[in-house]
């Protein structure tokens, strides 16, 4: 019995809590306002031809960067790269980063 009293104890607790936060969404929900303009107001803010290295998303792509013996196997080693590109699918900038990825061949 005690535990069907602490299970409802905590049913209550939650639907209190629900019914408190989902009136405070209700009030403020005009409220809240992420570009201080209205829905008319609004413009696109990418305009075509103007696309800096900042806007594209980076693709990430392994690239081979040597072949090592170690402990008589054979370890290809690649490395991670960011890879802008344009529109045109040409390399706009290529970032290295700090993720190695190793391919053994046993003997």
């Amino acid at each position: 019995m005690n535990k069907f009293l602490v299970a409802i104890g905590i049913l209550f607790i939650i639907f209190v809590t629900g019914v408190i936060e989902a009136d405070d969404v209700y009030e403020y929900k005009n409220a809240i306002s992420v570009s201080g303009m209205t829905s008319e107001e609004e413009v696109s803010a990418n305009p075509e031809g103007n696309n800096s290295v900042e806007d594209v998303l980076p693709e990430l792509e392994m690239h081979y960067v040597n072949t090592e013996v170690v402990k008589g196997n054979k370890v290809e080693i690649y490395r991670e790269y960011e890879i802008y590109r344009n529109e045109a699918n040409e390399v706009i900038k290529k970032v290295p980063t700090e993720n190695y990825e190793y391919l053994e061949y046993w003997r």
